[in-house]
């Protein structure tokens, strides 16, 4: 547990198990005298977890009568915080189910992974989450008319930075994606859609074609709408608590709320794991519920957890880092470092090497010089001469930065 925590992210804490966790006790941790309110209520913000706050204060405080009292300041306020958060959700559930009808018409094969679909699916609530855009997994094939689809709806690719040819940016049997994602900017929204859960040097292992065929569906705002089996949702999301070093404790609630409401078979989940290359990214994430919730694992996962040392330091740093409060975003080195480390082989580090987005393209050819699909490769021609001709205003920058931090 959280042992060296401050009391008000240990407050946090209990009351996002309360929110989450079937028949947990809604009981307060030990305080001397009353708890930093703002404080609480900035934690939660920081965390993404208000609206999981909110839900936890209010039987903590029935339970506990009089030995813990929650302002009604403090209620009010955060009443007002969650009522506009679900509001803002359930705009974006309305846009997410019209952008799926439309897909399913032009047979664009989709699977939103997070957002509402997420939040419906492991909370029962297509509102409790916190979430800024929509996430969807969409068929290499199928790209071009998804982001066909969302520019007739208004959304800007990149800022309006025009899409030339898709194939360019998808890259193709010898070349790297110049892009692993599209970021679709609309007036009100922003939709990101993803061919793959991973990245080229991060890599996801199960391919779009296997995770659409095992889609489950739920209901969103009373409309079924597809979704990752329950199995690859905790793959997913291990995978990418992971990969952000589990550093926002929504990431673990979301994760910890997925156990929750799968019924598996654990060890088939275990297997699966082992064949995506993301198991110890999955009892990473089973040991920080249980030692940040005190989640109780199933006996398959704990069996495992026993054999594995590395996860055992692993969840033991990010409980250290949790317990400060407001843990940073892990540096580039730092997410490196972790990820490798928390990676089932050390041949993960050949392809994180090799497919490294400083040794391959990226994007800014892309904005440097636009080419069609077949010449692609090119683009391994023009970006060292890019990069030369930057490379006297990045030092002009570094120069600036230097003189501004001295100052």
């Amino acid at each position: 547990m959280l042992t060296e925590a401050e009391p008000e992210f240990q407050l946090v804490v209990d009351c996002a198990r309360t929110a989450i966790v079937t028949d947990a006790s809604p009981e307060p941790p030990a305080l001397d005298g009353a708890p930093d309110w703002d404080r609480v209520v900035e934690l939660a913000r920081y965390h993404g977890v208000v609206q999981l706050l909110y839900q936890g204060l209010e039987p903590m405080a029935h339970e506990s009568g009089d030995e813990f009292t929650v302002p009604e300041s403090v209620l009010t306020r955060l009443s007002s915080t969650v009522q506009g958060k679900r509001m803002r959700n359930l705009a974006f559930t309305t846009e997410l189910q019209e952008i799926i009808e439309r897909f399913e018409t032009r047979g664009v094969r989709a699977i939103p992974f997070k957002g509402p679909v997420l939040s419906a699916a492991t909370y029962d609530d297509a509102t409790v989450r916190e979430y800024n855009d929509l996430d969807l997994l969409v068929h290499s094939e199928d790209i071009t008319v998804a982001a066909d689809i969302l520019e007739e709806r208004g959304y800007e690719w990149r800022g309006g930075t025009p899409r030339l040819d898709d194939a360019a940016l998808l890259g193709g049997p010898v070349t790297k994606a110049i892009v692993h994602e599209y970021e679709m900017r609309g007036p009100e929204f922003d939709v990101e859609l993803r061919w793959r859960v991973g990245d080229a040097e991060r890599p996801f292992s199960p391919p779009f074609a296997e995770l659409w065929d095992r889609r489950d569906t739920v209901a969103v705002g009373g409309q079924p709408l597809p979704a990752l089996a329950q199995p690859d949702r905790l793959l997913v999301l291990a995978f990418h608590g992971t990969k952000h070093r589990w550093y926002l404790l929504k990431w673990l609630c979301d994760f910890v709320a997925a156990l929750e409401s799968t019924e598996a078979d654990w060890p088939h989940v275990l297997a699966r794991a082992r064949e995506a290359g993301v198991e110890r990214n999955l009892l990473l994430g089973a040991a920080l519920a249980r030692d940040v919730f005190g989640y109780a694992l199933p006996a398959p996962i704990l069996d495992r957890l026993r054999t594995d040392d590395r996860v055992t330091e692993l969840a033991r740093d990010v409980v250290e880092s949790l317990a400060t409060g407001t843990p940073q975003a892990p540096t580039r080195l730092e997410a490196a470092r972790f990820y490798l480390a928390a990676s089932d082989s050390a041949t993960a580090l050949v392809p994180f090497i090799l497919l490294h987005s400083s040794l391959h393209p990226t994007y800014s050819e892309y904005q440097f010089c636009p080419l069609p699909g077949p010449l692609h490769p090119l683009y391994y021609v023009t970006w060292p001469f890019r990069l030369l001709l930057e490379a006297p205003q990045w030092q002009r920058q570094q120069s600036e930065e230097s003189r501004n931090e001295r100052t």
